[in-house]
């Protein structure tokens, strides 16, 4: 390559060889490249994921939600909603609820009263209640690649006031949080996108069972 930058300027009788070079170097060769700046120390630590995937919420399921890409599984899906009720999310936990469901779920005959229905619940979940924990404890195939199954569980436990924090007591308190395991059935749509289609439930008391995730 050096050869082939200097081989011109070799060929000009106005020039020496020194002079040669030292234009072709000065064309980029030798030079210093540029200190990579480091990160600042004080720069806060990104927002974990509420699904527990360990990734920050900004790589993880926040794309999700911003509309910036799909979930590609079922269990993707569970993880992006999960995060959705704890973020308030609500039109995501809409946008990714098969139809079939809140109308047979609320039996509402009106057009569209099914989902301002499911809406109003949605938001209510989101804003009344706190969820951490999140464990996937299984994903099965369906009867069809176009449906599957997850398995997992979760604490949850009610707010002091729709949308306040919990205090630090509240977090800590393992009386106040139940744990609730479900099974979910996941449907994908024409658009690829897969939405909750139904499923089983059971709740019981956290403190049966181990203590709250550190």
């Amino acid at each position: 390559m050096l050869q082939a930058r200097v081989q011109p300027f070799l060929s000009t009788p106005s020039l020496n060889r020194r002079a040669c070079i030292r234009i072709a170097c000065s064309k980029g060769f030798g030079v210093k490249p540029k200190a990579v700046p480091k990160p600042r120390k004080d720069q806060p630590a990104p927002e974990p994921c509420p699904c527990d995937s360990g990734k920050a919420y900004k790589n993880c399921c926040g794309p999700v939600h911003r509309g910036e890409r799909i979930a590609l599984t079922p269990e993707d899906t569970l993880r992006a909603r999960f995060a959705a009720f704890c973020k308030g999310e609500a039109d995501y936990i809409i946008s990714t609820t098969h139809p079939d469901f809140h109308v047979n779920h609320y039996q509402i005959s009106t057009p569209g009263g099914a989902e301002e229905r499911l809406r109003q619940d949605a938001a209510t979940a989101c804003n009344r209640f706190a969820y951490t924990g999140l464990r996937v404890l299984a994903s099965e195939p369906g009867d069809s690649e176009l449906d599957g199954y997850v398995s997992f569980e979760y604490l949850s436990r009610s707010r002091s006031a729709p949308g306040a924090p919990l205090t630090a007591q509240e977090a800590s308190d393992t009386a106040g949080w139940n744990r609730t395991a479900e099974k979910c059935k996941f449907v994908q749509a024409p658009n690829g996108v897969w939405q909750f289609a139904d499923y089983q439930t059971t709740t019981f008391d956290a403190s049966m069972l181990a203590g709250l995730p550190k």
